[in-house]
Order: C-alpha cells, then structure tokens, then sequence
C-alpha cells in the first residue's frame, strides 16, 4: 500500500545519475563521478508533482534510515544488516561487501537498490554476470505476487526487501530534509544576492512564503505521523526526532522505535544505554558539547521522568492558541508588535513550564516548539497557527542565517525582532525544492 503522498500516479524516467538538472541528487559523502543510470520516480504529493532519484533510495539504504527491525524478505524471513556495504558510485552493484544475516544464516556479498522488483530485468541485471555476487535486492514497493522474483545470470534466486513499509515518512519528505541537512552549513549569499534584487518589502514576502510552506509540509508530516502511530506515540517520536538535530535524526528515532515514551519515563534506561542502541550512526564530528546527543537523550529522560504525560498536556495548549489566525500583511508582520497581539510570550512560557516542565529551555525549547509541538498542534486543529509559530522566538540556528538576514536588512532593532519566521524563511530559500519566489503550486516539498 502506497504512502498517501504518493498514491495518485507514477512515472518512470531514466536519466544520467549527475544530469538531474535542478533536481540534482543530494548526499552528504563526496562521490566520485557516476556512470550509473539513475531511475527517478515521479510522485503526486500535496503540493502536486514531485521527483525523487534512486539516490535517495540508496541514502537511505546506506544510513539505514528506516525500522530495520521489522525488515523481512518475500518469505518473511528475518534479515539483519550488520553491514550495508560499501556505496559503489561506479558500474556494478550499488552497494559492495555487505554483510547481512537471513534468518540468521551470514551472506556476504552485494546489494541492489531499486524502486521495483521490475528494474532488475529492466536494467539488465539479469543477464550480467557483474551482478552474479548480489546477495539482496532492496526495493522500494512491495512486489505484487504476479512479479517474478529476481534471478542473476548464474541462476541464483535474490532474496528482496522492501523499504516503503518501514519508512519513517514519504520519500518526499526524505529528499527534502537531506538538501537542507546539506544547505546549512554552506554559503548562503547566492539566495541573498537575488533577493537584493527586489525591494525590502518583496524580499520580506518571498522569505514569509518560503516561510509558510516550509510550515505546511511540517504539519502534513505531523498529521501523517498521528495518523499512523497515534498521538502519543507521534508526540515521542517527533520529539526525539528534534532533539537530535538533522545530523542524529536517524538514530533518535531508532530509540523512538525501539523504547516507548513509558520504557524512557520509567528510569531504568540510561543515556550511555540508548546510545548504544544508535551504534555507529551516530555522527559526532564537529558536534558542540551542547548539542552531543548523549546530552540531548537526558535531557528527554530528565523530562519524560517528570512529566510522563507531557503529549496530553501539549493537546491541552490547543485551548490557548489564538482564535484569530491572521494571513500576513506584509507591513507588519514579523514585527513585535504583532507578537504581542498574538501572545507568543504568554503561550511560550506554558509550553516550557507545563509541557517541558523546565527540564528544556532557551533556543532548544524554541527549535523543539516550532519543530515538533507547534505542527502536532495544528495537524489536529486544521493546520491554523502559522502566525503563532512565524512569530516564535527563533531556537537554534545556523551562523550563515543570521547573517542572511542581516544583509537582506529585514531585521529591525526595537520593530522586527529575530523570529522563527524570518530563520525558516532564509532556509526555505536555500533549498532547491522551493516553490520559487512567484509561489506557483509545482514544487519539490521539503520538510
């Protein structure tokens, strides 16, 4: 069954995996030039059309970014990944040396990505003897029983999983969280150099429109998360999610999937033992103090500790949202003075003191509210509440942004204060998936 972002109609195009255009693929490793053919698959999402190069698939693959503790074969035998292999840019397999376990039993050997059982054939796998050392073929959808299993050019039947099942969210969302993981720590002045082209107040427009889809895609991710695993349970995985940056997502949610918000709030796990569940995916390079994980997990164990029922009294915040959700005027939004008639200051501290319980507080607080609580909110009130989340207090954020902001002079001292608006506004400019300053509705989604 198809994600409901991606259930409408597909497409299969095959192109050059470094021509993509303005869809380039995204990674974080640096790759050496491919030779390889690429399949894109295009989706219908939200926002219409988007495309998404086997690229993404293989990211995932390579991170194992997805709930590998249900990862099952087409005879439903268990597979263990002790090793994903090693990421081949080059012709042949798209994954060398993997080391998996199928029921148990160690294959080593290579891995396949595709996004159907079909592209084996297709591609012409089937008669190479380059694929002969395949041991797994790692699909996106689940083969329908009338496709044949896949065969190498020895004859050898291929055990496959599919991916589509275990994922945290839509390949849409995968994709476009990845160009921002790779856009905040790069040089923003090329967004800014264009937008010093208009005046001020269409510069704060366009940043107020990348603002408001960034906010869009977040809550239809939220409410695809309640409607899967129920509020609580989104709640706990959103927040873990948030406090691990978009360098430690992965793993955190790991912990999410393994423990529930009841396992972390009874004190028996420490944070040294939810590491290890995270295992060598933790990235820790260049990693400040203040944002090591380790740190991040006891600080989420000191407050579920105090306040186990934290996702109840976030639903209760509900009642103290704003009736009135005003669209933005383009002279004074942003402004203090509409951050007063909203009463961000008054909601922001019953968030920390009734639903943190004080256990987090400053610019975390502020990235987990407008991260995670702010869009859970509104996914079961309508999606209402952009306002209120614009005009938050800004949590942490890149050097590069404020700096953006700076130079495009949107900030005013003692009349347009820093806000999680303006920030989401500069990131959402950076990211190749925007909708474009014209707000036209194709676009690649990003999260």
């Amino acid at each position: 069954m198809l994600c409901p972002v991606e259930c409408v109609e597909r497409k299969r195009l095959v192109v050059g995996a470094m021509s993509l255009g303005s869809r380039r693929p995204i990674t974080l490793l640096p790759m050496p030039q491919s030779t390889h053919l690429q399949s894109v698959e295009e989706f219908h999402g939200p926002y219409g059309p988007y495309q998404v190069s086997e690229l993404v698939l293989q990211k995932i693959w390579l991170e194992q970014a997805f709930d590998v503790s249900r990862l099952r074969d087409q005879s439903a035998r268990s597979i263990e990944v002790e090793h994903p292999g090693t990421w081949n840019r080059l012709e042949g397999p798209d994954f060398k040396g993997a080391v998996i376990r199928i029921d148990g039993v160690e294959f080593r050997g290579d891995v396949e990505v595709h996004f159907s059982q079909a592209d084996w054939k297709a591609h012409g796998h089937d008669s190479d003897p380059a694929y002969d050392g395949v041991v797994l073929h790692v699909l996106y959808y689940t083969p329908s029983e009338r496709v044949t299993t896949a065969r190498t050019a020895s004859g050898a039947e291929l055990a496959s999983v599919a991916l589509l099942p275990l994922l945290w969210y839509s390949l849409e969302e995968y994709a476009g969280e990845d160009s921002l993981i790779a856009s905040t720590g790069v040089d923003l002045r090329p967004e800014v150099d264009k937008l010093l082209n208009f005046s001020l107040a269409e510069r704060k427009r366009r940043l107020i429109a990348h603002a408001e889809h960034r906010w869009t895609m977040k809550v239809h991710y939220a409410a695809q998360r309640i409607e899967r695993l129920g509020w609580a349970r989104a709640c706990h995985q959103s927040a873990l999610e948030v406090m691990g940056f978009a360098r430690n997502r992965v793993p955190m949610l790991m912990i999410a999937e393994r423990l529930s918000l009841g396992d972390l709030a009874s004190g028996i796990h420490s944070a040294e033992e939810l590491m290890q569940i995270g295992g060598e995916r933790w990235r820790l390079s260049g990693c400040r103090p203040a944002n090591h994980p380790k740190l991040r997990l006891q600080q989420y164990l000191s407050w579920v500790a105090e306040a186990r029922d934290w996702p109840r009294r976030l639903a209760t915040m509900r009642d103290q949202l704003p009736e009135i959700k005003p669209g933005p005027r383009y002279d004074d939004w942003g402004t203090r003075t509409l951050r007063g008639e909203l009463g961000v200051s008054r909601l922001r501290k019953a968030m920390v003191e009734e639903v943190l319980v004080r256990k987090i507080g400053g610019p975390k607080a502020d990235t987990l509210v407008c991260d995670a609580l702010l869009p859970l909110l509104a996914a079961v009130e309508g999606g209402g509440a952009f306002a209120m989340w614009f005009h938050w207090n800004a949590g942490n954020a890149p050097e590069s942004c404020a700096e953006a902001l700076r130079l495009l002079q949107v900030l005013e001292r003692g009349r347009t204060p820093m806000g999680n608006g303006w920030l989401q506004g500069v990131l959402g400019s950076k990211s190749p998936t925007s909708r474009g300053a014209s707000g036209a509705a194709r676009f690649q989604a990003h999260a």
